[in-house]
């Protein structure tokens, strides 16, 4: 006797429903997975499945926060070379080495170095973990005009000269 593949099927599904070693999925849990704890699926997390050697991850210690080392406080490499203080804006000039003079206002920051306040011939910077009070740097005294020497005196003028 030859039974049709559908026919099989069917006498297959009516063995498993009677037999109590399978018993049928009531209707009313809906999800059979719900019904397992997760202490019990501790396999997956011992011997992880997509892990080559089929072992956990190593538990990573938790170092304790260290404090981040400061850099050396060092002053700015900026000369202060002037202020400038108006109702409305505070503006420092300054100078890196020999580069041009370049303008800050109060908050901006330059090599690292924030300008915080300004005085009437000072800067306060702050940075690298610290502040530093820049002062301004006079100016060396021009040369005055030498007296003329002897051999211009007496050279007679040249023609024209009062």
């Amino acid at each position: 006797m030859k039974l049709a593949p559908a026919a099989a099927l069917a006498l297959c599904l009516a063995a498993l429903a009677t037999d109590p070693s399978h018993p049928a999925p009531a209707a009313s849990q809906g999800n059979p997975v719900a019904d397992i704890s997760l202490a019990s699926l501790s396999a997956t997390r011992e011997r992880p499945l997509f892990s080559p050697s089929r072992r956990p991850p190593p538990v990573a210690a938790v170092a304790p926060d260290a404090p981040a080392p400061q850099p050396p406080r060092t002053p700015p490499a900026l000369r202060l070379l002037g202020t400038v203080i108006g109702p409305s804006d505070r503006v420092a000039v300054v100078a890196e080495g020999a580069d041009p003079p370049a303008s800050l206002h109060v908050g901006e920051t330059a090599l690292g170095w924030t300008l915080r306040s300004l005085g009437p011939r000072s800067a306060t910077f702050e940075g690298f973990g610290g502040s530093q009070t820049l002062e301004i740097i006079p100016a060396a005294p021009l040369p005055t005009d030498a007296p003329p020497s002897s051999d211009q005196e007496q050279r007679p003028p040249a023609e024209g000269s009062p």
